[in-house]
């Protein structure tokens, strides 16, 4: 079976891909020994989430929401593969893995405006600021903030695991594939 290259991921969509990840590390770093950074890091995704937004709609082809869009259908033969080891053909994201995109972007979502009402309470600043509730809603709040990230953990090391075995099943190194933007595919 014969396999090439193909142009998948664009520079900007793998720099998106990369400062998430760098944003994300600083702001879990940051938490509890810099506010300020962790804040700024915590505006940094959102913006990346903002521009993600946008490139979903307007960006290359792989990088539209449209392109990945799973049914229940896809995501059922896709499973089924995955069980029988047998690997599959998209070019893209998986079925699978565009759900995971879409969890993931969401969890982003949730934890970023969670992080903004709360520096909006607390400390009067932000988007939120002026904002006045009770200290119950408050904590509320705090914990939402704290569940998302240990859920986007989770999510993240899911993430990596179906990264692991797809480029072990489709034999293309999908992490290189994400610095280089080009995944090596199975001819039709």
């Amino acid at each position: 079976m014969n396999r090439h290259k193909v142009e998948v991921w664009g520079v900007s969509l793998r720099l998106f891909h990369w400062f998430l990840v760098a944003s994300l590390f600083t702001s879990w770093w940051a938490e509890g020994r810099n506010i300020r950074l962790h804040i700024l890091a915590g505006c940094v995704i959102a913006g990346l989430l903002l521009y993600r937004l946008i490139w979903g709609f307007l960006g290359e082809r792989h990088a539209r929401f449209s392109s990945f869009r799973p049914s229940l259908l896809t995501m059922k033969n896709h499973l089924f593969d995955l069980i029988r080891f047998k690997p599959g053909n998209d070019v893209g994201h998986t079925p699978i893995g565009g759900l995971m995109i879409f969890m993931l972007l969401t969890i982003l979502l949730l934890l970023v405006l969670s992080g903004f009402v709360l520096i909006g309470l607390q400390m009067d600043i932000g988007l939120f600021s002026g904002w006045h509730t009770s200290f119950t809603t408050e904590v509320l709040i705090q914990s939402v903030h704290g569940w998302c990230f240990e859920i986007l953990l989770v999510l993240v090391a899911i993430h990596l695991a179906g990264v692991v075995v797809e480029s072990l099943l489709q034999r293309s190194n999908l992490i290189t594939a994400m610095f280089t933007g080009r995944k090596i595919v199975k001819e039709k």
